[in-house]
């Protein structure tokens, strides 16, 4: 999935980097299972996608308040990626 973000185009990557952020930033274990919780998995994964990228948090959310559609595909993303790993694990 990509995004563009302040002119700035991010091939979004779900990876152990976004894991720990989103621990880091929450100081919970990962387990995004509120809103709250996916809004900022979702910035996570923005910023670790682009290590030469910074958007701050708060530009993050007027960016979704303004594409709100981009939460859908978040959301679809995430469930293909998942379900991608689920299958390799069983292989």
């Amino acid at each position: 999935m990509k995004l563009t973000i302040k002119d700035k185009e991010i091939e979004l990557k779900y990876s152990l980097r976004s894991m720990i952020l989103f621990e880091n930033i929450t100081g919970e274990t990962f387990n995004p299972k509120t809103f709250t919780d996916i809004l900022t998995f979702f910035y996570c994964v923005v910023i670790s996608s682009s290590k030469d990228y910074t958007i701050k948090f708060e530009e993050f959310i007027d960016y979704v308040d303004s594409n709100i559609e981009v939460l859908n595909e978040f959301s679809e993303w995430m469930e293909t990626v998942v379900s991608v790993n689920d299958t390799l694990k069983k292989k």
